[in-house]
C-alpha cells in the first residue's frame, strides 16, 4: 500500500498510509493526516491516491503546495517525487507489506456498525459489520407506498475530500430523500442552479476566485426561492454578520466529529423540508429551539434569534455567548423568553446582532433553556389533565326552553296620539 513519508529530519517519524479517497493534510486537527508544523496551513491541501499516482489539490494555502520545488494549484506526484507543504517536504513510497490503511477521517466519519439484532446463529459473513456506505435504506417512501419527492442540495466547497465525506454522510442520514450536488468553485455551482432546480445549497466562503460571500449574494439575487446556508472554518464575527445580512438562513461553523456532522445534518434537513409539513421553520422541529440557542451561545456568538408566528412576533438577543434580552409583545426578560420557547409553531430567522434596548435577562442560558423546558412541560400537563377531566365530566341536560311570552293586545279603548310634523295646522272644529 502507497504512503506518503515525511523526510524533514525534525518529522521523520511521521507518514500515513493511503486509500481510494480523498485526504485532507493540514496542521489543525480534523485533518486526515495532522502535521502540527507552523509552515503548514490549517487545512493546506487534500491529496487522492489513483493508479499509483497521487492528485494533488492546493486549498489555498498561505505558503504554498510544491511537486519536485514547483508551485501547484493541481498536480500528479509519482513515487520517488517530492511533496512539500509549506516546508515540510514528503516523499509517495510504495509499502513492501500489504497493510490495512490507516483509519481515516472520512473513515471515522463513516463509522463501521455491527448489524443490530442479528442472531447467533447467523453466519459470521452476515453478521459482519457494515459501514455507512454500505448500509443504504430504501428511499422514503409516502402514505401510498409511492417514493417521497427527492430534496434537490448543492454543497459549494473547494476541498474534494469534504465534499466526499459530508455528502456520502448525508446521503445515508437523510434515508436517501437528498439528491447531492456538487461543486468545487463559483462557476460551476452557478451551472448547477441553471441546469436544475436546488432547494439548498450550503456553501464555503473560502472558494477560489469568486469567494463564498460573493456568491451569496448572487444566488440570493438571481435564485430568491432557495435556501442558503453557509457551512465555513472562517466562522469569525465578521463573516457571520456579512452573510446572515446578505441572506443565508444559517451560518455554521465546519463540523469536526461524528456528532457535529449529525447535527449539522439535522439543521439542514429541517431547514430543507419544513414548508412541506406543518410546525416550525427552519431548525425548530427535529432540533428545536433549544439547540439554536444551544449553539450560539456555546459557540460564543452575537445575534438576534427572530420567532415568530400568526398570531406572534418575539426576539431574543444572545450576545458574544450570553441572552441579555428577550421580548415578545408586552413582556420582557425570562417570561418573554419562556413565552417564545413554548410556541407550537411558527419560524424563525438569525439575524445580524444590535444591542438590545435594555438588558433583561441575567441568568445562564443553562439555566433559562431548563426553567423554559419546564414551564412547558407544566402546561402540556395542566391541557392533558382538563382534558381528561373534561372527558369524564357529567353532561348537564338542557335546560327546557323558557316559554313563550304572552303577545299583549289592545282594547277597544285607546288613545290616538297625534304626532308632530314640524309644522303648524289650524283645526277647524265645525267639521267634527
Amino acid at each position: 500500500m502507497a504512503k506518503l513519508v515525511v523526510i524533514n529530519r525534525t518529522l521523520t517519524s511521521m507518514s500515513h498510509e493511503l486509500g481510494e479517497k480523498w485526504i485532507t493534510i493540514g496542521r489543525h486537527e480534523g485533518n486526515t493526516f495532522q502535521i502540527p508544523e507552523s509552515s503548514v496551513s490549517g487545512r493546506h491541501c487534500e491529496v487522492r491516491l489513483l493508479g499509483g499516482e497521487l492528485t494533488v489539490r492546493d486549498l489555498q494555502s498561505t505558503n504554498g503546495t510544491f511537486v519536485d520545488g514547483k508551485k501547484i494549484s493541481e498536480s500528479v506526484v509519482k513515487p520517488g517525487q517530492t511533496l512539500r507543504v509549506g516546508e515540510v517536504e514528503l516523499s509517495l513510497e510504495a509499502s513492501a507489506e500489504e497493510e490495512a490503511p490507516a483509519t481515516s477521517f472520512t473513515s471515522k466519519m463513516l463509522l463501521t456498525r455491527t448489524a443490530a439484532g442479528a442472531p447467533k446463529n447467523k453466519s459470521a459473513e452476515s453478521a459482519k459489520p457494515t459501514t455507512v456506505a454500505d448500509a443504504k435504506p430504501a428511499g422514503p417512501k409516502d402514505n401510498s407506498g409511492v417514493a417521497a419527492k427527492k430534496f434537490q442540495v448543492l454543497f459549494v466547497d473547494d476541498s474534494l475530500a469534504f465534499l466526499e465525506t459530508f455528502t456520502e454522510l448525508c446521503a445515508d442520514l437523510s434515508n436517501q430523500s437528498w439528491e447531492i450536488h456538487t461543486a468545487t468553485s463559483a462557476d460551476r455551482a452557478l451551472a448547477v442552479l441553471q441546469q436544475q432546480p436546488v432547494d439548498l445549497v450550503v456553501l464555503d466562503i473560502g472558494i477560489p476566485m469568486v469567494d463564498g460571500i460573493q456568491l451569496l449574494g448572487i444566488i440570493s439575487r438571481r435564485h430568491p426561492g432557495i435556501k442558503l446556508t453557509v457551512l465555513t472554518g472562517k466562522a469569525d464575527e465578521n463573516n457571520r454578520a456579512t452573510c446572515l445580512a446578505g441572506g443565508a438562513e444559517l451560518f455554521i461553523e465546519k463540523p469536526v466529529t461524528l456528532e457535529d456532522f449529525k447535527m449539522v445534518f439535522n439543521m439542514l434537513n429541517d431547514l430543507v423540508s419544513w414548508t412541506h409539513r406543518e410546525g416550525f421553520s427552519g431548525m425548530m422541529q427535529q432540533v428545536g429551539i433549544q439547540e439554536v440557542i444551544q449553539m450560539e451561545c456555546l459557540g460564543r456568538h452575537s445575534s438576534i434569534l427572530e420567532i415568530r408566528n400568526e398570531q406572534t412576533l418575539g426576539q431574543i438577543y444572545i450576545e458574544a455567548g450570553a441572552v441579555t434580552h428577550a421580548a415578545v409583545g408586552t413582556l420582557t426578560g425570562e417570561k418573554a423568553f419562556n413565552q417564545l420557547l413554548s410556541l407550537k409553531g411558527g419560524g424563525f430567522q438569525l439575524k445580524p446582532f444590535q444591542a438590545p434596548p435594555q438588558r433583561t435577562v441575567h441568568s445562564n442560558w443553562e439555566v433559562l433553556v431548563m426553567e423554559a423546558a419546564r414551564h412547558n412541560d407544566e402546561d402540556t400537563a395542566f391541557i392533558a389533565k382538563q382534558s381528561v377531566e373534561d372527558a369524564v365530566k357529567p353532561v348537564a341536560p338542557n335546560p327546557p326552553p323558557p316559554p313563550e311570552a304572552e303577545h299583549a293586545t289592545m282594547g277597544d279603548d285607546f288613545v290616538v296620539v297625534a304626532t308632530y310634523d314640524g309644522q303648524w295646522k289650524p283645526v277647524d272644529d265645525s267639521k267634527k
